[in-house]
């Protein structure tokens, strides 16, 4: 089994998250973990979870953004604006389709990750 390490770098503050990934290893090769370290928030980031595949991240800030990542390669694939106020809480459904975040701001957002890969970053009514 693999182990994939993640660490959100950024300014202030340092977020981390684990996930287990089963990969098949030839023999004689060692279990080393992975590190990635992800920046691009300006805020401090105060949430980060990954999606139930572990195949991305998703990562709330002071700077009012939710950002998804490839939990591979550490790359930036969405920005989501829409908060008015730093983002405390983010997480994924269950089936991975939609996110939830709770800001400062007082309020409950629930973003479609179909209409997010669109470009849209809608939030849903």
């Amino acid at each position: 089994m693999k182990r994939l390490l993640v660490c959100l770098l950024l300014v202030g503050v340092v977020g981390c998250g684990e996930s287990e990934q089963v990969a098949q290893q030839p023999s004689g090769e060692s279990e080393q973990a992975k590190e990635l370290t992800l920046k691009g928030h300006l805020g401090r980031v105060s949430s980060v979870s990954f999606s139930p595949d572990g195949k991305r991240i998703v990562s709330g800030s002071g700077d009012n953004t939710l950002k998804i990542w490839d939990a591979e390669t550490g790359q930036e694939l969405l920005t989501l604006e829409g908060h008015s106020g730093s983002v405390r809480s983010v997480a994924f459904s269950p089936d991975g389709k939609r996110i939830v975040s709770g800001g400062q701001d007082r309020t409950v957002k629930v973003w479609n990750l179909a209409d997010a890969n669109r470009g849209t970053g809608q939030v849903l009514p």
